[in-house]
Protein backbone atom coordinates (compact mmCIF):
# COMPACT_ATOMS: atom_id res chain seq x y z
CA UNK A 1 0.00 0.00 0.00
CA UNK A 2 1.27 3.20 -0.96
CA UNK A 3 1.31 6.46 1.28
CA UNK A 4 0.48 9.73 -0.66
CA UNK A 5 3.33 12.26 -0.82
CA UNK A 6 2.16 15.17 1.21
CA UNK A 7 3.50 18.59 -0.53
CA UNK A 8 3.69 21.32 0.90
CA UNK A 9 2.76 24.80 -0.07
CA UNK A 10 5.29 27.75 0.53
CA UNK A 11 3.02 30.50 1.51
CA UNK A 12 6.58 32.96 1.32
CA UNK A 13 10.63 33.24 1.08
CA UNK A 14 12.80 35.41 1.88
CA UNK A 15 16.71 35.61 2.23
CA UNK A 16 17.64 35.10 6.36
CA UNK A 17 21.09 35.03 5.62
CA UNK A 18 23.60 35.88 3.43
CA UNK A 19 27.71 35.01 4.24
CA UNK A 20 29.99 34.97 0.96
CA UNK A 21 29.40 32.45 -1.58
CA UNK A 22 26.60 30.74 0.61
CA UNK A 23 22.59 32.18 0.95
CA UNK A 24 20.00 30.83 3.74
CA UNK A 25 16.70 31.31 2.74
CA UNK A 26 13.60 30.87 4.79
CA UNK A 27 10.51 29.64 3.58
CA UNK A 28 6.96 29.55 5.40
CA UNK A 29 5.14 26.70 4.28
CA UNK A 30 1.85 24.80 4.92
CA UNK A 31 0.54 21.28 4.84
CA UNK A 32 -2.56 20.45 5.69
CA UNK A 33 -3.21 23.19 7.24
CA UNK A 34 -0.22 22.81 9.23
CA UNK A 35 1.95 26.00 9.10
CA UNK A 36 5.59 25.51 9.85
CA UNK A 37 8.86 26.89 8.08
CA UNK A 38 12.12 25.71 6.21
CA UNK A 39 15.63 26.77 5.38
CA UNK A 40 17.32 26.21 2.60
CA UNK A 41 20.85 27.00 1.63
CA UNK A 42 21.27 29.51 -1.72
CA UNK A 43 24.10 28.39 -3.87
CA UNK A 44 25.57 29.07 -7.48
CA UNK A 45 25.42 25.84 -9.82
CA UNK A 46 28.63 23.97 -10.09
CA UNK A 47 31.00 21.76 -12.29
CA UNK A 48 32.60 18.65 -11.48
CA UNK A 49 35.38 17.55 -14.32
CA UNK A 50 36.88 14.55 -14.78
CA UNK A 51 39.99 14.80 -17.28
CA UNK A 52 41.78 12.28 -18.24
CA UNK A 53 45.69 12.79 -19.66
CA UNK A 54 47.13 12.55 -23.12
CA UNK A 55 48.49 9.46 -21.93
CA UNK A 56 44.75 7.92 -20.48
CA UNK A 57 46.05 9.07 -16.73
CA UNK A 58 43.10 9.93 -14.53
CA UNK A 59 43.68 13.78 -13.70
CA UNK A 60 42.82 14.16 -9.73
CA UNK A 61 42.83 17.47 -7.09
CA UNK A 62 44.00 16.72 -3.64
CA UNK A 63 42.77 19.91 -1.32
CA UNK A 64 42.51 20.83 2.25
CA UNK A 65 38.29 20.49 2.58
CA UNK A 66 37.05 22.76 5.50
CA UNK A 67 33.94 20.85 5.54
CA UNK A 68 35.18 17.90 6.81
CA UNK A 69 38.71 19.51 8.08
CA UNK A 70 40.83 17.12 5.61
CA UNK A 71 42.73 16.90 2.64
CA UNK A 72 40.42 15.33 -0.28
CA UNK A 73 41.25 13.49 -3.19
CA UNK A 74 39.14 14.62 -6.21
CA UNK A 75 37.87 15.73 -9.58
CA UNK A 76 38.79 19.59 -10.30
CA UNK A 77 35.15 21.75 -9.87
CA UNK A 78 33.99 24.75 -8.56
CA UNK A 79 31.68 27.38 -8.93
CA UNK A 80 29.97 28.25 -12.05
CA UNK A 81 30.66 32.66 -12.62
CA UNK A 82 27.46 34.51 -12.99
CA UNK A 83 26.84 34.67 -17.16
CA UNK A 84 29.61 31.83 -17.74
CA UNK A 85 28.65 28.64 -19.55
CA UNK A 86 28.86 25.23 -17.49
CA UNK A 87 31.25 24.04 -20.10
CA UNK A 88 33.56 27.00 -19.78
CA UNK A 89 33.44 27.02 -16.70
CA UNK A 90 34.51 22.97 -16.60
CA UNK A 91 37.49 24.16 -18.90
CA UNK A 92 38.43 26.82 -16.53
CA UNK A 93 38.10 24.83 -13.17
CA UNK A 94 40.36 22.06 -14.67
CA UNK A 95 42.63 24.99 -15.81
CA UNK A 96 42.76 26.45 -12.46
CA UNK A 97 42.86 23.88 -10.23
CA UNK A 98 45.33 21.43 -12.22
CA UNK A 99 47.71 23.41 -14.31
CA UNK A 100 46.30 21.04 -17.48
CA UNK A 101 43.81 22.17 -20.25
CA UNK A 102 41.36 20.66 -22.55
CA UNK A 103 40.10 21.93 -25.87
CA UNK A 104 36.83 20.52 -25.27
CA UNK A 105 34.43 19.09 -22.85
CA UNK A 106 32.02 16.31 -23.39
CA UNK A 107 28.86 16.77 -20.64
CA UNK A 108 27.70 13.74 -18.33
CA UNK A 109 24.76 15.57 -17.65
CA UNK A 110 23.88 17.04 -14.12
CA UNK A 111 22.87 16.13 -10.85
CA UNK A 112 20.76 17.85 -7.47
CA UNK A 113 23.85 17.79 -4.89
CA UNK A 114 21.78 17.89 -2.17
CA UNK A 115 17.99 18.42 -3.40
CA UNK A 116 16.98 18.69 0.59
CA UNK A 117 18.53 21.77 1.38
CA UNK A 118 19.69 23.25 -1.81
CA UNK A 119 18.24 24.25 -5.17
CA UNK A 120 21.86 24.50 -7.61
CA UNK A 121 23.16 21.95 -9.75
CA UNK A 122 26.12 20.65 -10.28
CA UNK A 123 27.24 20.39 -14.31
CA UNK A 124 29.43 17.34 -14.87
CA UNK A 125 31.79 16.65 -17.81
CA UNK A 126 34.71 14.62 -19.43
CA UNK A 127 37.81 16.36 -20.98
CA UNK A 128 39.91 13.77 -22.39
CA UNK A 129 43.34 14.46 -23.48
CA UNK A 130 44.46 16.98 -20.99
CA UNK A 131 47.65 18.63 -21.60
CA UNK A 132 49.95 20.08 -18.78
CA UNK A 133 50.26 23.96 -19.40
CA UNK A 134 51.91 25.38 -15.86
CA UNK A 135 51.08 25.37 -12.24
CA UNK A 136 47.82 25.85 -10.96
CA UNK A 137 46.56 28.95 -10.46
CA UNK A 138 43.28 28.61 -7.95
CA UNK A 139 42.16 31.56 -5.97
CA UNK A 140 44.55 32.83 -3.21
CA UNK A 141 42.99 30.79 -0.45
CA UNK A 142 43.45 27.81 -2.40
CA UNK A 143 45.92 25.04 -2.26
CA UNK A 144 45.68 22.43 -4.83
CA UNK A 145 47.86 19.83 -5.87
CA UNK A 146 47.17 17.79 -9.21
CA UNK A 147 47.28 13.82 -8.78
CA UNK A 148 47.39 11.35 -11.67
CA UNK A 149 45.91 8.11 -11.08
CA UNK A 150 45.76 5.15 -13.52
CA UNK A 151 41.88 4.67 -14.84
CA UNK A 152 41.99 0.53 -12.57
CA UNK A 153 42.58 2.50 -9.98
CA UNK A 154 40.02 4.77 -9.62
CA UNK A 155 36.61 1.99 -8.85
CA UNK A 156 38.86 0.70 -5.61
CA UNK A 157 39.75 4.34 -4.54
CA UNK A 158 36.07 5.60 -4.88
CA UNK A 159 34.78 1.97 -2.56
CA UNK A 160 37.91 2.67 0.07
CA UNK A 161 37.65 6.38 0.65
CA UNK A 162 40.10 7.31 -0.67
CA UNK A 163 38.08 9.69 -3.22
CA UNK A 164 34.82 10.40 -1.24
CA UNK A 165 33.66 13.86 -2.30
CA UNK A 166 30.12 12.32 -4.29
CA UNK A 167 30.33 14.72 -7.17
CA UNK A 168 33.75 13.24 -7.55
CA UNK A 169 32.63 9.75 -7.81
CA UNK A 170 29.59 10.67 -9.69
CA UNK A 171 31.49 12.45 -11.90
CA UNK A 172 34.16 9.81 -11.96
CA UNK A 173 31.80 7.04 -12.29
CA UNK A 174 29.94 8.75 -15.67
CA UNK A 175 33.58 9.23 -17.32
CA UNK A 176 34.45 5.72 -17.12
CA UNK A 177 31.27 4.31 -18.65
CA UNK A 178 31.15 7.41 -21.15
CA UNK A 179 35.01 6.20 -22.14
CA UNK A 180 34.08 2.57 -22.32
CA UNK A 181 30.68 2.95 -23.97
CA UNK A 182 33.18 4.77 -26.70
CA UNK A 183 35.74 2.28 -26.64
CA UNK A 184 38.61 4.95 -25.51
CA UNK A 185 39.00 3.76 -22.28
CA UNK A 186 41.87 5.09 -20.84
CA UNK A 187 45.22 3.28 -21.11
CA UNK A 188 46.56 1.63 -18.18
Amino acid sequence: MSVPILIPRRLCSSPAGRFGPLGVDRHDLETEGVAHTAFTMVLADWVAVAATTEDGQILLVRQHRHGVDAVTLEVAGGCIDPGEEPEVAALRELREETGYAAEVVESLGWVHPNPAIQGNRCFLYLARGAKHVGPPAGDEHESVEPVLLAPEEIPAATRDGRISHVLAVIALDRALAWLSAHGQRPRP
